[in-house]
């Protein structure tokens, strides 16, 4: 069985039809032939119609959970389904990446014997469409901070961080630590996976190719992050940097610190209360 066989593919929705999906336009001109789509959407009103969809190469099974339950419980579902159909690897979409023939190509090629027994991801190189600088693979530092990570391609051994779109994780592995962790819904689940990765002394193959991913926080943070969302992500970073040493605690204090004097510039005052309140209490 070639290994692109082996893979199960999930794309999780929030209020973006998935006909309208940057990923789904750039993927179809990037595949050549069909493939199975697992779709997940997270939208309070359902963002697919079977009877409208115009894009041919995939073949979709759709779930609608209106309560919004977040990424975690997204995975965990299509792990189950992954686990059922006996596939080996679960491939993690979101609904804003520009996909490319040459990430198809290097997952087409991809032979069993690059890999090692201790490898459980499988990552692309990530570009942002804001800035034009890499966001993945990052190095993990001390209180969160994470930096690009310059890196041939192949193996890696250390410590890194990424996101979630274009990831490959091996079924068996999630399979032992229980599947996603459900206290991380939405941020900071990348994350969480990519430090455990390393903590059980597993590894992460880089592919020779590049993608390109949309992420709100590196836009204008008041109009594409509502004080909810922001809500969310500030207790999902104090959760993940609970689990660090004293160093990257106290760091991260640091940050939060400099994150709330630029706050103090917005308009929306909120921001900078519950950063503050965090500073105070975490």
């Amino acid at each position: 069985m070639k290994f692109v066989e082996e893979i199960f593919i999930v794309i999780v929705l929030y209020k973006t039809n998935l006909e309208d999906s940057r990923t789904i336009k750039t993927l179809e001109i990037s595949l050549d032939k069909e493939i199975k789509l697992f779709v997940y959407d997270n939208s309070p009103e359902k963002q697919y119609q079977e009877e409208s969809f115009t894009h041919k190469k995939f073949k979709v099974t759709y779930f609608h959970d209106n309560s919004n339950s977040g990424l975690s419980k997204a995975y965990n579902h299509a792990l189950k389904l992954a686990v059922d159909k006996k596939s080996s690897w679960l491939l993690l979409l979101d609904q804003d990446t520009c996909f490319s023939k040459k990430y198809i190509e290097a997952i087409e090629i991809l032979k069993k014997d690059q890999l090692e027994d201790k490898t459980v991801a499988i990552i692309p190189r990530v570009i942002s469409l804001t800035n034009n600088m890499q966001i993945s693979p990052a190095k993990m530092l001390v209180g969160g901070v994470c930096r690009p990570l310059q890196h041939p391609g192949g193996i890696i051994n250390s410590k890194i961080s990424g996101i979630n779109s274009g990831t490959l994780l091996k079924v068996d592995y999630l399979k032992s630590i229980n599947g996603f962790n459900d206290r991380y819904t939405l941020d900071m689940l990348d994350h969480w996976y990519f430090r455990k990765i390393f903590e059980d002394g597993n590894n992460i193959f880089l592919l020779n190719a590049i993608i390109n991913q949309d992420l709100s926080v590196h836009e204008n943070f008041e109009e594409s992050v509502s004080i909810q969302r922001y809500r969310q992500m500030l207790e999902a970073e104090c959760f993940f940097i609970k689990k660090e040493n004293l160093l990257s605690f106290f760091v991260f204090k640091l940050r939060l610190i400099v994150r709330l004097l630029k706050q103090l510039k917005l308009q929306n005052k909120n921001y900078y209360k519950f950063t503050l309140k965090k500073i105070l209490n975490v």
